[in-house]
């Protein structure tokens, strides 16, 4: 056993005793470690100094920035006056209320209720146990089945990682579990070949939608999920109409939709949620990352007036509720989410979210839109996928996704620009903080020139271009 630590160096700690999430175990031990001292704005400090532009707003989410000192008052003073206050039973805490009070009146206008807790992932794990509770108490207890879609990220608890769409979530902890399922995602850059238009790949995503549920027997099936725009699985726009034309689907079925807006929430596609927009007609709400850019674990599940009359008419035992986490609905999360509210709202950084995306986006097609490996580049608002193809005049992908995609990020950890990437695909995603000035834009673009240059370089010499 460690008794004194500080003998060792952090790097030595950190490689014998912390287990890093998606991260290679085998050769963790291999890599170079980077260990963030300080931040400010769009800027990342290592402890040896150097200087990262951070231009994915960490895991999409600090939304006004870092070092927001407003949080950080907020958050002290709400720790001195209630530390940790749980909302169980009758118990309650004023930020927490104040807090559901403004949710709601910011929200699309059918949601009714919330539902606290602390992550993206529990926050859809709740949603899975709120559609089987809400068929439960209608009386269709056969009616459970969710359907997600490949490529989707939902998370990465047993429920939630079964929502989500990418292998590498479920490998090795034998997911999905039974009753969730999945159907085609909306890529049309990667549309099967048959399919010349948008509006026939609309039709043929609905259609393949509604073939499923029928093979499975729409009295199994409950709820469809789905970000309003894919983040880790890819940055992907959906196409117009597409989104309706599934709700048409599911209406026909009595099959719930529920809006993952773990990355798109709080202004990152320029509006508080991004699926009112796109015509999602969302009977849940997931929220997180966001709601307190970051800043403190929180998440939270909107429940529209179609589910919390069935929740709030159960009379049976009471209608007791036995779902919770220790942290569900904490004082100084909400604390911490009111002072981000109230950023957002005063410095305007939702129509900034969205002034700025367009320079991004257009600047990004201009700096690289050309280049001989760039296949695709979308977005929408504060935040762009670049999608880079082995053979871009015919769209094909490369062979081994994840080798070449490793050769890309490590060439923005060179120029040290942060940038996301893309599960099962080569990607570079950049959501920078709503923060961004024009000239943060400026030199984001002129990084990730040079990433491209050096990733193209490495593609070069490694042979995985095939």
């Amino acid at each position: 056993m460690l008794t004194n630590g500080s003998n060792r160096s952090l790097e030595d700690i950190d490689k014998s005793g912390l287990v890093h999430a998606f991260s290679a175990l085998y050769s963790q031990k291999d890599r170079d470690l980077v260990i963030w001292d300080h931040a400010e704005g769009l800027w990342l400090t290592t402890v040896d100094g150097d200087r990262y532009l951070d231009a994915a707003a960490g895991l999409w989410c600090t939304n006004i920035g870092y070092g927001r000192k407003e949080l950080a008052e907020a958050a002290a003073e709400q720790m001195v006056r209630t530390s940790s206050v749980h909302c169980f039973a009758q118990f309650s805490n004023e930020p927490v209320i104040r807090l559901t009070d403004r949710l709601l009146d910011l929200a699309p206008e059918n949601m009714r209720r919330i539902v606290y807790g602390n992550s993206g992932s529990d926050a859809n794990d709740t949603q899975v146990k709120l559609v089987r509770r809400y068929n439960n108490v209608r009386g269709l207890p056969q009616k459970k089945k969710i359907i997600s879609r490949l490529s989707a990220y939902h998370g990465s608890t047993i429920a939630s990682g079964s929502l989500t769409g990418i292998p590498l979530v479920h490998r090795t902890f034998d997911l999905p579990i039974e009753g969730v399922l999945h159907t085609h995602m909306h890529d049309f850059h990667r549309r099967p070949s048959h399919i010349d238009t948008m509006d026939a790949y609309v039709r043929w995503l609905a259609e393949e939608l509604e073939a499923l549920i029928l093979h499975e027997g729409p009295d199994t099936v409950a709820a469809f999920i789905a970000e309003p725009v894919t983040g880790a699985g890819g940055v992907l726009v959906p196409p117009e109409g597409y989104f309706r034309a599934i709700r048409a689907v599911l209406d026909r079925y009595d099959v719930l939709m529920i809006a993952d807006e773990v990355i798109t929430g709080f202004g990152r596609t320029g509006a508080w949620f991004a699926s009112p927009e796109f015509g999602m007609g969302a009977d849940l709400i997931s929220v997180s990352k966001g709601i307190t850019s970051g800043y403190f674990p929180m998440s939270a599940c909107l429940i529209s007036e179609r589910v919390a009359d069935v929740l709030y008419g159960e009379k049976a035992d009471d209608g007791l509720f036995g779902h919770g986490f220790t942290a569900s609905g904490h004082s100084v999360a909400a604390a911490v989410a009111l002072a981000n509210i109230d950023i957002l709202e005063k410095e305007g950084l939702l129509a900034n979210a969205t002034r700025m995306g367009e320079v991004l986006l257009r600047r990004v097609r201009e700096a690289v839109g050309g280049h001989e490996l760039v296949g695709d580049i979308r977005g929408k608002g504060m935040i762009i996928g670049v999608e880079f193809d082995a053979d871009r005049a015919n769209g094909r992908p490369f062979a081994d996704p994840t080798a070449v995609g490793s050769l890309l990020s490590k060439s923005a950890l060179e120029e040290k620009l942060l940038v996301r990437g893309g599960h099962g695909r080569v990607l570079a995603a950049m959501a920078p903080a709503l923060i961004a000035t024009e000239a943060d834009i400026e030199e984001i673009v002129h990084r990730f020139v040079r990433v491209v240059d050096r990733f193209a370089d490495k593609l070069t010499v490694s042979g995985l271009k095939g």
